[in-house]
């Protein structure tokens, strides 16, 4: 499995962290978004080893008009 760390610029609610981890956790050979709510920028996202995914994470937040950043892959 490989892990991307995440940057988001928007401030997000409990709410918004919610539904961010649910949309993420629905995508395709995601196996776990770690969301923490007193870091509500940063997520942590595992996926399959064999996939692009964070590329594919980064455009489904900005379909949904979040401003992602990758920190790390």
């Amino acid at each position: 499995m490989n892990t991307v760390q995440v940057y988001i610029d928007e401030t997000l609610d409990s709410q918004g962290i919610d539904n961010i981890k649910t949309m993420v956790m629905a995508m395709p050979h995601v196996h776990n978004v770690e969301m923490n709510n007193s870091m509500p920028h940063d997520m942590l996202v595992e996926y399959d080893a064999h996939h692009n995914m964070p590329m594919e994470i980064i455009e489904k937040l900005e379909d949904e008009g979040i401003h992602p950043d990758i920190i790390s892959a």
